[in-house]
C-alpha cells in the first residue's frame, strides 16, 4: 500500500485545477489569479492569498512549458489588465 495520495494538475484555457485521485476536486483557480515560477525543479504556484502549492513535476513533464503557457493564459484572461504602454504578444 502506498503512503501518498495521487494528485494531478489539470489545465484548461481558463483555469488551473488540482484533483485528488484523479476525480476529487481539491481546488480550481482562474489563470488571472495565479503566478507560476520555478524554484529549482519545483513549480511554485501563488495567488492573491499567497502560496497555493508547490509541485515537483517529473523530468519530462515540461515545467518550463507549463510556466510559459500559464503566463500566456494569464495575459489573455478576462479581467487581466496590462501595464500602460505594454501590448500583448
Amino acid at each position: 500500500m502506498d503512503d501518498y495520495t495521487s494528485y494531478s494538475l489539470t489545465t484548461t484555457t481558463h483555469r488551473l485545477q488540482l484533483w485528488g485521485f484523479g476525480y476529487v476536486p481539491q481546488w480550481s483557480h482562474p489563470w488571472r489569479d495565479l503566478n507560476l515560477s520555478l524554484d529549482g525543479h519545483v513549480v511554485v504556484i501563488t495567488g492573491p492569498q499567497g502560496l497555493v502549492g508547490r509541485f515537483v513535476l517529473g523530468r519530462n513533464d515540461g515545467a518550463t512549458e507549463l510556466i510559459l503557457a500559464a503566463n500566456r493564459l494569464r495575459a489573455r484572461a478576462p479581467g487581466h489588465s496590462t501595464a500602460p504602454g505594454s501590448h500583448g504578444a
